[in-house]
């Protein structure tokens, strides 16, 4: 497998990985395809507001506009419905929940998102660049210019943080988009504030002291994880979340469990 690096590694690459090395090798070099999940669509779609939402222009009342109409409230349930993605729902009735579920989610996010857009300089911000050698890809939510030395690195979570774990990785994911924003001449030099906003909680997990650290440790986890790709380590891992993976019909692994 040592062509296993000829696409770049990502965050979702990564911590596929080290969740199952097996899990990787069937979903990234072997190309099996997932079956669509509800939370994949849900999570997108919410996405695809705050996307359009970042194209709009603040007023002088304070308020977002898009073109001349305010958003707030109606045309939060217009850009929903116009960016709904329908895939993976088991009935009509989850899917109507899960809508409603997420309006109230934009809703209650709003004047949080018009508190903040100022200090906005990127959204959805593409990566493409080399950490300690390695090739690395990915999408950033959102950078703000919290001065003229310090940026803080946001990603958006539609999902609860269930577990400390959850949080932890979390937190690796916006620290290896720090050391990638720091191979670039415009980032260097500036001082990273890490944050995991949590939708649906309305809630911020936030690293500024300390931020250096879990930066340096991102890059250490990137390089073992790379060493061992193109190695060709793709042991099964047994764990928890082989019941709820969706290769345990191919994977020797779970059918040893």
């Amino acid at each position: 497998m040592e062509n296993a690096l000829t696409e770049p590694l990502s965050y979702s690459r990564v911590s596929t990985y080290n969740e199952c090395p097996r899990k990787f090798e069937l979903k990234y070099i072997q190309k099996i395809q997932e079956p669509s999940h509800w939370y994949f669509s849900y999570g997108k779609s919410i996405h695809a507001v705050l996307e359009r939402l970042l194209l709009c222009h603040l007023g002088e009342d304070g308020q977002l506009y898009g073109d001349d109409a305010a958003l707030f409230p109606t045309s939060l349930s217009q850009l929903l419905d116009e960016n709904w993605l329908t895939e993976g729902y088991a009935y009509p009735s989850d899917e109507d929940r899960k809508r409603r579920q997420a309006l109230r989610v934009l809703t209650a996010f709003f004047p949080v998102f018009q508190s903040t857009w100022p200090q906005m300089v990127y959204v959805e911000h593409l990566i493409n660049t080399q950490i300690d050698g390695i090739p690395f890809t990915g999408i950033v939510d959102r950078i703000d210019r919290v001065n003229d030395s310090v940026l803080r690195i946001v990603d958006y979570k539609s999902a609860r943080p269930r577990e400390a774990s959850a949080l932890t990785s979390h937190r690796f994911q916006v620290a290896l988009y720090a050391a990638a924003l720091s191979q670039a001449e415009e980032f260097q030099g500036k001082r990273f504030i890490l944050q995991t906003y949590y939708l649906r909680e309305n809630l911020k997990a936030e690293m500024d002291e300390g931020a250096e650290n879990c930066i340096a440790k991102s890059r250490e986890v990137l390089a073992t994880t790379a060493h061992r790709i193109l190695q060709g380590d793709f042991r099964g891992k047994r764990g928890s979340k082989c019941l709820s993976c969706d290769y345990r019909d191919i994977c020797p692994v779970f059918r040893r469990i």
